[in-house]
C-alpha cells in the first residue's frame, strides 16, 4: 500500500525547521521530569484496593503527599524547562551562526523567563498555568521573547559597549545587552497589560475562554440524539487538537466534564444520555488522550527503530494505568506533524464504533465509576458489568492500533530519511576544518548535527570500554616494481547497532571532541601489534610493516612513546614492524611539544610517516625540520594526476625533492592503470588503492599479502 501522499502531507518542511527543532529540544529536557511525573501519578493511583490500603498502614493518612510533591516539581511546573530548553537551543543556534557576536544562553533564558512571568495571571490560580495547562503559551512565549531579544541584540545602537577592565569577565556582555533584554520584558508586560484592559482577561485566560467557549451556551442542552452526538464529538475533537499543541484538553476541558459529562452517569438510562464521562474514559480515551495504549501497541508491533520500542517498553507500564506523558513528551507526539492525523482521527473513530455498538444493544452502556487509572479490557468489564464491555476495547484497540500503524512506519521512513541527511551533514563538518566557540566541530553544536554527533560520542565511548563493534581493517601497500605487498595501514572502523557503518572521519571528530581519542588511538596500536604478530606466525616477512595512524590529541601525551614501546613488546615485535602516520596539518612548528614527541618517537627505530600530503597545509619545508621517513601522496593530487598538468608537476617535484633527501614515497588512493603509468614515469613505485585492493580484514590480508607475495617470487 502506497502512502506516500500521507507522508507528504505529514513531514512538512516546517516539521524540521528551526522553530521545531528546538521545541523537539524543549521536550528532550523535559523528558526526566515526565518520567518522575509519571511514576508518582501510578504511585498515588494505582487502582488497586489492597495497594491502597497498604500503603495507607504503612505511611499514615497523607501517604500521598509524596507523589504530590513530586508531580508538583515535575508536571506542575512543566512549563518552565520547556521554555529553557527553547530559548537555550535558540541562542546556541544564533551563537554558531555568529562566533563573533556571542549572546549568553543563559542571559536568554532570563530574559524569557521574565518574560512569561509578567504575562502570567495573578491570584491564587497562578501555579495552574506552570504546568501542562500553560505549556503551549510557555512554548510561544519562549519563541517569540528569544527570537526578539537576540533580533534586538543586532542593533548596535542598543548595545551599550562597556569595558572590562576592574570587572568580571562576564560583565561585559550582560552590560552590552542590557537594553534588548529590558526592552523585550517591557513589550510583552505591555501585550499583557492590552489584553487584560481589552478583554478583562489574561493573555492564559482569554485562550482558555476562546477554547470552552463552543460549549458554554449549550453546557446543559440535551435534548436530541443528534445533538449529544454532535456535543461530544466536538468535545473529543477540541481534546485531541488542544493537547497536540501541548494545552492539557483534559485539564482544560474540565468544566464540560463535570457539568455534562459526569451529570450523565447517573441519568444516561432515564434519559437516554450515552455519552458519559465513564463511556469515553472506558471505550474512547484508552491509555490517554489519542487513545494512545494503540500507539503504544502499534510502537510494539510495527517499529523498526530500537529507540521507538525502547520508549514503548518503558511506556507499558505506565501506559496500562492509562498515563501517557512519556509517550506523548518522548515522541514526541505534541507538535509533531507526523502524528497529527491519527492522534485526532483515532479517538473520533472508537467513538463511532463505540457509540455504535451501544445504539445496537451489543454492549450496555457504563453505569459504574471508575477509577480513571483503571487498565482498560479489566475497565470494560467493570464499568458495564458485562463481558461485552472487555471485547470492545479489545475491538477498539485493535482498530486504533490498525490506524496508528501506518504512521509508525510513515514516521520512521521519514526519520531514517532525516537520519541520512544529518549523517551527511555531520560527515561535511567533520571533514572541515572549523571548530566553534569551544574549540570543538561538532558536540557543541545545539542543533540536529550535534545531537547525532553526542549520541554517537557517547556509544563510541561505551562502544570502546566494552570493545563492541570496533575492528580494524587494513589497506595493502604494493611495491609495483617487484609486485610485493610491503605494508598495510591499518584503519579503524565502528559498525554501530542502530546506523551501521560509521564513516571514520566522524569517529575522529567525535573522539577528539569527547577527549578520548587517546584511549582509542592505544586500542588500535594494540589491536595492529596483535595482527602484526599473526601474520609473523602466519609467514609475512620481517620487513612487512603495519602502519598506524596517530591523532594530535595522543602527541600531547608525553608517555606515548613508552606506551607504543611497551605494545610491542607484549606481542614481541621490532620498531621496524610497525609504522607511525601523521596528517600533514599536525606538523606546523618545529618546536612545538607533540613534534618533539614525534623526535622521540623516531630515536626509538619507528619510522614515521606524513599522511595525506597534499590535502591541507601542504609544504615542502616538513622534510627538512621533522623526521619523515614517508610521505604518503594524498588523492587531492593523485586521483586526477593523469588529466591535469599540474598535479603532474606538483608530484614531480616532491618525487625530485624526496630522492635527493631519501624519504620514501607511497601513493594513495590509486584505482586505476592510468594512475600507475603516469606515476610510475614520474618515479612512484609504491601503491596503495583500489586498483590493488581495498581494506581487507585481517585474515583476508594475509591471504591476499601471501598469494601477491608468491607471485612476485615466481617472476
Amino acid at each position: 500500500m502506497r502512502l506516500a501522499w500521507i507522508s507528504r502531507l505529514s513531514a512538512p518542511r516546517w516539521a524540521f525547521s528551526p522553530t521545531m527543532q528546538a521545541i523537539r529540544n524543549g521536550f528532550l529536557l523535559c523528558l526526566p521530569l515526565v518520567a518522575a511525573g509519571s511514576f508518582a501519578i501510578l504511585l498515588n493511583s494505582l487502582p488497586l484496593a489492597a495497594y491502597q490500603e497498604a500503603m495507607h498502614s504503612l505511611f499514615g493518612p497523607g501517604w500521598k503527599s509524596f507523589g504530590a510533591l513530586v508531580w508538583q516539581g515535575t508536571f506542575g511546573i512543566i512549563a518552565f524547562p520547556m521554555l529553557i530548553g527553547i530559548s537555550h537551543h535558540l541562542a546556541v543556534s544564533r551563537n554558531q551562526r555568529n562566533p563573533k557576536e556571542l549572546v549568553s544562553p543563559l542571559l536568554s533564558i532570563l530574559v524569557a523567563f521574565a518574560s512569561l512571568a509578567v504575562i502570567l495571571p495573578s491570584g491564587e490560580g497562578l501555579t495552574i498555568w506552570l504546568g501542562t495547562q500553560g505549556l503551549f503559551i510557555s512554548i510561544i512565549v519562549a519563541l517569540c521573547s528569544t527570537r526578539l531579544f537576540l533580533r534586538l541584540t543586532r542593533i548596535r545602537r542598543l548595545c551599550l559597549r562597556v569595558y572590562s577592565e576592574g570587572m568580571d569577565g562576564a560583565a561585559p556582555q550582560i552590560f552590552t545587552y542590557l537594553l534588548p533584554g529590558m526592552l523585550t520584558i517591557l513589550l510583552f508586560a505591555a501585550i499583557h497589560l492590552a489584553f487584560h484592559v481589552v478583554s478583562g482577561y489574561s493573555i492564559h485566560q482569554l485562550l482558555h475562554e476562546l477554547i470552552l467557549f463552543p460549549f458554554r451556551k449549550g453546557l446543559l442542552w440535551r435534548d436530541g440524539d443528534s445533538f449529544q452526538f454532535a456535543l461530544v464529538f466536538a468535545y473529543a475533537l477540541l481534546t485531541q487538537c488542544v493537547w497536540f499543541f501541548g494545552i492539557h484538553g483534559t485539564n482544560v476541558f474540565a468544566p464540560v466534564t463535570s457539568n455534562v459529562f459526569v451529570p450523565a452517569t447517573r441519568i444516561d438510562a432515564e434519559a437516554g444520555w450515552m455519552f458519559s464521562k465513564d463511556f469515553l474514559d472506558v471505550f474512547v480515551f484508552m491509555g490517554g488522550s489519542g487513545s494512545s495504549i494503540c500507539l503504544l501497541v502499534a510502537l510494539l508491533l510495527a517499529s523498526r527503530s530500537e529507540s521507538s520500542r525502547r520508549l514503548a517498553r518503558i511506556s507499558i507500564l505506565p501506559g496500562i494505568f492509562n498515563i501517557n506523558e512519556i509517550l506523548l513528551f518522548g515522541l514526541p507526539v505534541i507538535l509533531n506533524p507526523l502524528f497529527l492525523i491519527p492522534f485526532i482521527l483515532t479517538p473520533l473513530v472508537l467513538l463511532l464504533t463505540s457509540s455504535l455498538a451501544l445504539e445496537l444493544g451489543l454492549v450496555p452502556p457504563p453505569t459504574v465509576t471508575l477509577d480513571w487509572t483503571t487498565p482498560p479490557i479489566l475497565g470494560g468489564y467493570l464499568a458495564t458489568h458485562s463481558i461485552a464491555g472487555s471485547l470492545l476495547q479489545v475491538f477498539n484497540i485493535v482498530l486504533g492500533t490498525l490506524l496508528y500503524i501506518p504512521f509508525v512506519q510513515i514516521s520512521e521512513r521519514v526519520k531514517q530519511e532525516r537520519q541520512k541527511q544529518t549523517m551527511s551533514a555531520l560527515m561535511e563538518v567533520a571533514c572541515a576544518n572549523v571548530v566553534g566557540p569551544s574549540g570543538k566541530k561538532c558536540l557543541d553544536r545545539d542543533d540536529e548535527i550535534g545531537v547525532l554527533a553526542r549520541v554517537l560520542a557517547g556509544d563510541l565511548e561505551q562502544a570502546l570500554k566494552r570493545n563492541e563493534g570496533l575492528y580494524l581493517e587494513y589497506q595493502p601497500l604494493v611495491d609495483h616494481a617487484t609486485g610485493e605487498v610491503i605494508g598495510a595501514e591499518a584503519l579503524v572502523r565502528w559498525r554501530h547497532p542502530l546506523y551501521g557503518q560509521i564513516p571514520a572521519p566522524i569517529m575522529v571528530a567525535i573522539s577528539e571532541d569527547g577527549d578520548f581519542m587517546k584511549p582509542l588511538g592505544l586500542w588500535v596500536l594494540d589491536e595492529a601489534c596483535a595482527e602484526r604478530a599473526r601474520e609473523r606466525e602466519g609467514g609475512l616477512p620481517e620487513h612487512f610493516k603495519i602502519s598506524v595512524n596517530v591523532s594530535i590529541r595522543q602527541l600531547d601525551d608525553a608517555s606515548l612513546p613508552e606506551k607504543i614501546e611497551h605494545c610491542l613488546a607484549r606481542y614481541r615485535l621490532a620498531p621496524h614492524m610497525i609504522g607511525i602516520e601523521v596528517t600533514e596539518s599536525i606538523a606546523l612548528d618545529p618546536k612545538a611539544p607533540h613534534n618533539l614527541i614525534l623526535e622521540q618517537i623516531s630515536q626509538k627505530g619507528f619510522s614515521i610517516s606524513i599522511d595525506d600530503f597534499g590535502m591541507g597545509h601542504s609544504s615542502l619545508v616538513y622534510l627538512k625540520y621533522f623526521p619523515v621517513n614517508t610521505l604518503k601522496i594524498d588523492k587531492a593530487l593523485s586521483k586526477d594526476v593523469a588529466t591535469s598538468d599540474i598535479c603532474m608537476e606538483i608530484i614531480a617535484t616532491i618525487v625530485g625533492l624526496c630522492q635527493a633527501l631519501s624519504v620514501k614515497i607511497v601513493v594513495e588512493f590509486v584505482e586505476n592503470q592510468q594512475q600507475i603509468d603516469v606515476l610510475r614515469k614520474l618515479g612512484c613505485h609504491v601503491f596503495q588503492g583500489y586498483f590493488y585492493s581495498p581494506p581487507l580484514a585481517g585474515e583476508k590480508m594475509l591471504a591476499y599479502a601471501l598469494a601477491m607475495n608468491r607471485k612476485a617470487e615466481a617472476k
